[in-house]
């Protein structure tokens, strides 16, 4: 018996042994270097941004719908989903060119509540166009915003419809300048 264990004994040593070896070969023992980390965290050459949050309350949105083959949005780009449209800088009453924002073409405004559009919630929506040029529908809400729902097809224009206009709360970032 004594025998019987002994080879055992030897067997797992031998074994072990072995894939120690493999391993060292393999560098599956050593852990990857990883390199120190930087203190820079950006190139010299370029300058730190800001950015500054706004917020608004209880602003109104719609939502809104284009023929297809309608001319592009007002930031020359094709209407998409989780687009909007926002006030104009200033009413055109007022000499304010209708093709420039409140809130700059891109910004991304972040609801307090998703929006559903066409089964689909966003949290998330990207200013691309302009709209209510003279300001006449909700001149109270500056901040208003209006929803793209989709092609102007039966079931997108009932989606529209349905969405009406509540009262929306929301923020966004822009860079500080």
């Amino acid at each position: 018996m004594y025998r019987k264990e002994q080879r055992t004994a030897v067997l797992i040593l031998l074994l072990v042994f072995l894939l120690s070896i493999g391993c060292l070969v393999s560098g599956c023992a050593t852990q990857p270097k990883s390199p120190p980390p930087s203190k820079k965290l950006l190139p010299e050459s370029q300058p730190t941004k800001w950015y500054i949050q706004f917020s608004v309350k209880d602003q109104h949105s719609t939502a809104y719908t284009e023929e297809v083959g309608a001319p592009l949005a007002a930031n020359g780009q094709p209407y998409y989903l989780g687009g909007i449209a926002v006030h104009p800088r200033y009413p055109i009453q007022y000499g304010g060119d209708p093709r420039t924002p409140l809130i700059p073409y891109g910004t991304v405004i972040y609801p307090e509540k998703p929006i559903k559009i066409q089964g689909d919630y966003y949290n998330a929506l990207t200013v691309m166009d302009t709209g209510d040029v003279d300001y006449g529908l909700w001149e109270n809400h500056p901040y208003w915003f209006d929803v793209y729902y989709g092609s102007g097809n039966y079931w997108a224009n009932q989606s529209a419809r349905s969405f009406g206009t509540p009262l929306t709360s929301y923020s966004w970032y822009e860079e500080w300048r």
